[in-house]
């Protein structure tokens, strides 16, 4: 097994990244749709998200995977979003999701992309919306909660908050962050 090829991208994507990740979108959009409600279809059907989270600000890629032929096999990618003071956390935070496609999934790859990724955005302060004091995953894949996943978040710096009314567990890491006048 070679070593995938993980990139760093947020805040640098290029016009021939946009269109590689405006291809993987239309043929694995809908897959990864489909699984997200996978995943909240074991739950009720009434429950619904907690209005404490407004609009999305900005939705943009932060590291990508390729496989062998060089096509994009995972993307980790983040949604800056205002929140409500309700929570405690700031006025606005990131939120993590990643996504590989399923013929390339595995503990490996995952695992590398991700640190990738978190290095990455820790390092780059400046790239960052400063406002944002907090990264937030939202693990509701049943696979991630498990006690393996839990200790290999805390691990990762994270902490949890606790879960959500879709069955997630929302995990929380702080951001250092830099203010520009």
């Amino acid at each position: 097994m070679t070593d995938p090829h993980i990139e760093f991208v947020f805040g640098e994507v290029n016009n021939q990244l946009k269109h590689e990740l405006k291809a993987f979108w239309i043929q694995y959009g809908k897959p990864h749709q489909e699984e997200l409600k996978s995943f909240r279809a074991t739950l009720s059907n009434n429950q619904k998200r907690m209005g404490l989270l407004k609009k999305p600000i900005s939705r943009q890629p932060a590291a990508i995977s390729r496989d062998q032929s060089g096509k994009i096999n995972g993307i980790v990618f983040v949604v800056l979003r205002e929140l409500e003071t309700a929570l405690e956390l700031g006025s606005h935070a990131y939120f993590q999701r990643m996504y590989v496609i399923p013929e390339s999934r595995n503990p490996r790859l995952t695992n590398q992309l991700f640190r990738a990724f978190l290095k990455g955005f820790y390092r780059e302060v400046e790239k960052r919306d400063h406002r944002a004091k907090v990264l937030l995953s939202e693990n509701i894949n049943p696979g991630l909660q498990k006690a393996s996943m839990r200790r290999y978040f805390a691990r990762l710096g994270f902490q949890m908050l606790g879960g959500n009314q879709l069955g997630g567990e929302i995990w929380v890491r702080k951001l250092k962050t830099h203010f520009s006048f």
